[in-house]
């Protein structure tokens, strides 16, 4: 049994939208799960030489298990579906999938992709779908879900931070204005900037996706912490039970 799931599309989601989170719970004594359903083969390596002669899904599941360790994730699952089919893949059968997966590991909250997928990447977008169908199907066994809402000032910020101080500013080629999305009356902001040094650590393991010229690569805490230290999620309305944790920390 865990506390604490975050579903993921690919390999280095669940730092992206709660890497923060994630770390802040397993200090706080909180059991946290990463379940992803691909191992990203269609990611394109920042440095071949990363691979060392390995497929690409190998180094990915791996780069996983490094991330997931720095973060202090207790129970990790990384399926083999087609990385960019997501959508387009048994509806039924995924749901079903999640569903048994919620039953099993009995999780408190899961945490997700919202509807824009962070920006509108579209197995994100699926995966948040297949999961809030998942949580719906449980019934009133149902965890609290919560929606990564990444706030859409926090790219362009930290970008044009970076490129006053000369450093690398690339996003996997992604214009930092597409990240994001307007926050909501419900949205929970989970302070996270003590573990900034820890999430950018969990990211730095991602490594083939993570080159010499993305802003994550040489972005000093400091900055990170100024622009991404706090992340946001739609909560739910009946009551936060992340919110009862934090309370008590």
């Amino acid at each position: 049994m865990i506390d604490l799931l975050v579903v993921g599309a690919h390999p280095d989601d669940e730092t992206l939208i709660a890497g923060g989170l994630l770390a802040r719970c397993a200090a706080a004594g909180v059991t946290t799960g990463v379940l992803c359903l691909t191992r990203g083969e269609l990611g394109q390596p920042a440095d071949p030489t990363v691979l060392g002669g390995r497929a690409l899904p190998e180094v990915r599941a791996q780069e996983l298990r490094a991330a997931c360790q720095v973060l202090g994730v207790s129970w990790l699952r990384c399926y083999r579906r087609a990385d960019g089919e997501l959508p387009w893949a048994p509806r039924g059968e995924l749901v079903t999938q999640l569903a048994r997966v919620l039953r099993k590991t009995r999780p408190r909250a899961v945490v997700t992709f919202g509807e824009d997928g962070l920006y509108y990447h579209h197995d994100h977008v699926a995966v948040g779908s297949l999961t809030r169908a998942a949580v719906a199907s449980l019934g009133r066994a149902a965890p609290e879900l919560y929606e990564a809402a990444w706030p859409a000032r926090a790219s362009t910020a930290l970008v044009a931070d970076l490129q006053l101080l000369g450093l690398p500013s690339g996003l996997w080629g992604i214009a930092p204005e597409d990240f994001g999305c307007e926050e909501t009356d419900h949205t929970l902001a989970v302070d996270v900037r003590a573990f900034a040094t820890v999430k950018l650590a969990a990211l730095r393991c991602h490594r083939s996706q993570i080159g010499p010229q993305h802003a994550f690569g040489g972005v000093p805490p400091a900055v990170f912490a100024r622009h991404l230290g706090w992340e946001h999620f739609r909560a739910p309305t009946r009551g936060s039970w992340l919110q009862a944790v934090f309370a008590d920390v």
